[in-house]
């Protein structure tokens, strides 16, 4: 298995939005000194669920202060860029890092980001796949036009190229069964997350996933290989017994859960467009149900050493491929986010290598 770091650069009260993103920084280069695989990285806008505004800026400072770890973005949320300037910071970051850059791709999923953004959300499945072909042809192709709905590309040749060729790893964040379905059709890797739930909702995943992949004519090395490269986000916390890591993350935990509330619900349902307002009358009945013990029964990743690796032993036996472990949800401070990830390095990794 391989494992990474993921950072959202939440926000929590009483901390300054540039101690956080300092932090979290000096903290991706704690992962490859403690020998991660990756750090992943994300977006997100107007809430305190995430400072991390613009991916390929992160990403350009984390390669510039590591030498050895991969990048990844999970995800660029594509209908909120123009693809031909997404193409080429993606090209220029993965020519800073040395070709270091895996660039994951979403469409979205909230309201309150399409509103800021002028973007009509329903209209994010046809935008997201315009903007996929647009940034693969300018990554490949030494010119190129496009005519589309929502972009038109005069004929022009983009530079500079990105040093993976064709172009860096393609991922897909994955939420529903289409959006599975499509990912296995393009022959991605796919990313989840266990944000609340049990962790057996990967299974329903990975089955969609397979049968797809399989329906379309992948071999059973090509399917292998890809589920290597499935990238499952999930919350993990380690101290040295389970009491004190359940004790020491609780309350950054609950804060993280009453931020991802705000974060997929609209606060008026009502102005939502009518084809979303029942995937948002569904979630906020879902998340409603959230309670601290069924969080920890279920879904946390959180204990001893020997615990933390029993979780990682669920996932590897469901073909899990990469852990993506945020270890620094909710505003804990830093020298617990340092203590957790050594011990994970030190004690929980090596059972999986």
């Amino acid at each position: 298995m391989r494992f990474g770091t993921f950072y959202f650069f939440q926000a929590a009260p009483g901390q300054r939005h540039e101690d956080i993103i300092r932090g979290e920084l000096e903290q991706i280069v704690w992962s490859e000194e403690l020998g991660f695989d990756e750090i992943w990285l994300t977006e997100h806008h107007f809430i305190n669920y995430g400072l991390s505004v613009d991916p390929a800026t992160l990403a350009a400072a984390a390669a510039s202060r590591t030498q050895r770890i991969r990048i990844g973005l999970a995800a660029a949320i594509l209908p909120f860029h123009h693809p031909v300037r997404l193409a080429e910071q993606m090209a220029l970051v993965d020519i800073i890092s040395n070709g270091r850059l895996d660039v994951g791709v979403g469409r979205g999923n909230r309201p309150m980001e399409f509103r800021g953004y002028r973007v009509p959300q329903e209209e994010s499945r046809d935008r997201f796949d315009e903007a996929v072909e647009i940034m693969r042809r300018a990554w490949t192709e030494e010119r190129f036009s496009y005519d589309g709905r929502f972009f038109k590309v005069p004929e022009m040749s983009v530079i500079p190229k990105p040093v993976q060729r064709p172009h860096p790893p393609l991922y897909q964040v994955c939420v529903t069964k289409d959006g599975i379905e499509n990912t296995a059709l393009r022959g991605w890797p796919m990313l989840n997350s266990v944000l609340f739930g049990p962790v057996d909702q990967l299974i329903a995943n990975r089955d969609i996933y397979v049968d797809t992949l399989k329906k379309a004519g992948r071999g059973a090395d090509e399917v292998k290989s890809l589920l290597a490269r499935w990238g499952v986000s999930r919350q993990i916390y380690v101290a040295e017994t389970d009491a004190r890591a359940l004790a020491e993350a609780k309350d950054a935990e609950l804060w993280y859960q009453e931020s991802f509330r705000k974060f997929v619900v609209p606060d008026r349902l009502e102005e939502a467009h009518p084809s979303l307002q029942p995937a948002f009358r569904a979630m906020a009945e879902r998340l409603s149900k959230i309670t601290w013990e069924g969080l920890v029964a279920e879904t946390l990743a959180f204990g001893s050493p020997d615990t933390v690796a029993r979780h990682i032993e669920v996932m590897r036996d469901m073909g899990v491929g990469q852990v993506m472990c945020w270890m620094n949800f909710g505003g804990l401070a830093q020298d617990k986010v340092r203590r957790s990830m050594e011990l994970f390095a030190r004690e929980v990794m090596p059972r999986f290598r």
